[in-house]
């Protein structure tokens, strides 16, 4: 196994984890946008809440995922404080969710 699919390993681990700790709306809201595709408005309709609310909820879905990827990243190499590879990571991720 190379370095990289332990690193990919590692980096699925973090999120799955990230997500089993979410409280119940952060999970559903990052859920109905980055697996159904929902958009902002869809989630907030389907869930009965404003789309400010939405928006706060995947923000914090989306840090607690980022949390867990920096400490699994840490654990890798201790040295590296990762902070560049943090935002760019969290910048994908707004990509990936098509954030506005």
């Amino acid at each position: 196994m190379s370095p990289d699919d332990v690193s990919v390993r590692t980096d699925l681990r973090a999120v799955l984890a990230a997500l089993r700790e979410l409280d119940p709306l952060e999970r559903a809201v990052f859920q109905l946008c980055a697996v159904d595709g929902l958009d902002y408005p869809a989630i907030a309709e389907r869930l009965g809440i404003g789309v400010a609310e939405v928006e706060q909820s995947l923000a914090s879905a989306l840090l607690a995922i980022d949390r867990r990827l920096d400490d699994a990243s840490r654990a890798r190499n201790p040295v590296d404080s990762g902070a560049r590879r943090r935002t760019n990571r969290l910048h994908r991720l707004m990509r990936w969710l098509g954030s506005p």
